[in-house]
């Protein structure tokens, strides 16, 4: 008899197809892929195990222990002023939504979910599990400070909903 030993490494992260036929392509200086997640020190396993089960009758999912930007905290972007970026958004967490914003600036939604869209202008957005948003942000024309990226976690839903 023959044993066969399977090892299967997984990993996480973005995948970002490039659409040649972009409408937005020209417009920008750079691109940059921006993901958010919620973090849990628990497996998954032990987790999904206690939210699908008879003594969570209400469904509610497991509150995070954290939230992640690009897999950690305190990243940077290397931006020029007063120049325009597409950054990919994606919301790779298993359950938590989560707020985005650029702190003192302007971003366009120009897609949502793989589709391009009208450019829309927003302070803030939302952007639940699994879904996908890429926006347009010009910087600021000065070098006096710097700008925080903040991603905030939607607590209401995670003790409310």
């Amino acid at each position: 008899m023959i044993s066969i030993r399977i090892l299967v490494l997984t990993l996480s992260g973005p995948v970002y197809v490039h659409d040649p036929d972009s409408p937005y392509l020209g417009q920008y200086a750079k691109e940059y892929t921006l993901s958010l997640s919620d973090w849990y020190h628990d497996q998954m396993q032990d987790l999904f195990s206690s939210f699908i089960s008879i003594y969570n009758p209400t469904g509610a999912e497991p509150v995070p222990d954290s939230a992640l930007m690009n897999d950690g905290q305190n990243g940077t972007f290397a931006v020029e002023p007063n120049t325009t970026y597409m950054f990919h958004i994606v919301n790779m967490g298993a359950f938590a939504g989560q707020y985005l914003w650029f702190e003192g600036h302007t971003m366009q939604i120009v897609e949502v979910d793989g589709v391009w869209t009208e450019p829309q202008d927003a302070e803030m957005i939302y952007i639940t599990a699994a879904q996908r948003y890429s926006v347009l942000v010009t910087t600021k024309n000065q070098t006096s400070q710097n700008f925080a990226i903040v991603g905030s976690m939607d607590q209401v839903c995670i003790y409310a909903c």
